[in-house]
């Protein structure tokens, strides 16, 4: 499959990720997650079997790619799932349109081949005005639905931490894995320990909506099993950081797919404040070296 065409398509499911995930975990964020979870492990074996000739490994060479790549699955989206609760699904795209900046400091501090300049620093401030501008009325708001919102932002920041970090080491450490592998035992592993927190989830489908059902497998067929195919194929083919340049694009079309699918607010401030985010993201990504992970 052609670099541009994964891009785009990547690019689409992780524009109605936000949204999809909102609608699925408006009533508990654990199942959401949790069910899509294992509706995507058990998808991806027939998968892996039908296309892959390959025999998992199970050396820890390939072990540590699970891990690593179950960093992001299992931490990132449960801190994802759980931030949700608090504010816009079109909010949530724009804080993991951080994800270049934060896979660029972790590399910086915790690997090599990247390396800081002025003008990255004033885009990373950049940045962060649009943040304050976009969120800052809100915590500041007597409004109740918004008490939770400074908790919703640190569990958000917290996910794509998780994330790049998960990024990072899956390109480190990757030697030839095929995709679906890394795929299929990520997933596996995130259900698993899902399972173990909370295995009484799987008798709740009862008390879930249509809406809420058709996004949960939306989610683990498509997000899940498709998406993290193909990202972890573009992993394979460009760079790290310009992977996590998905996130500048996505924000945008999350944030109007959220205005008129879902009556989420779009104020001037909060029009503004994501301006300055992505603008901010435009800077850093346009200026300076390419990491060589």
């Amino acid at each position: 499959m052609k670099v541009a065409i994964a891009y785009f398509i990547v690019v689409l499911i992780w524009s109605t990720t936000p949204l999809a995930i909102s609608w699925s975990g408006h009533i508990d964020w654990f199942f959401g997650i949790a069910s899509r979870m294992l509706i995507a492990a058990i998808i991806i074996l027939p998968i892996v079997i039908w296309f892959e000739k390959e025999p998992f490994s199970f050396k820890w060479l390939e072990v540590r790619v699970y891990l690593a790549s179950s960093l992001g699955i299992f931490a990132g989206m449960s801190s994802i799932y759980y931030a949700a609760q608090t504010m816009p699904s079109g909010w949530i795209s724009v804080l993991f349109g951080l994800t270049p900046i934060l896979t660029a400091i972790i590399a910086h501090f915790f690997f090599t081949g990247f390396q800081f300049t002025s003008v990255k620093l004033v885009a990373i401030t950049i940045s962060f005005i649009g943040l304050v501008v976009m969120f800052l009325p809100k915590l500041l708001s007597d409004d109740i639905e918004f008490k939770n919102l400074a908790l919703g932002i640190f569990f958000a920041i917290l996910a794509v931490v998780f994330h790049a970090l998960s990024t990072l080491l899956v390109k480190k450490y990757n030697h030839g894995i095929p995709n679906t592998h890394i795929v299929a035992a990520s997933l596996w592993i995130s259900s698993i320990a899902l399972l173990i927190i909370n295995p009484s989830y799987i008798l709740q489908w009862h008390e879930m909506d249509t809406k809420a059902i058709g996004s949960i497998v939306y989610l683990g067929v498509i997000g899940s099993v498709l998406g993290y195919i193909l990202f972890y194929y573009l992993l394979t083919k460009i760079d790290a950081v310009r992977v996590g340049l998905i996130t500048l694009i996505t924000p945008v079309i999350a944030v109007f797919l959220g205005y008129f699918l879902n009556n989420e607010p779009l104020t001037a401030m909060i029009g503004l404040g994501m301006f300055l985010v992505l603008t901010g993201l435009f800077i850093f990504e346009l200026v300076g070296k390419k990491t060589t992970l």
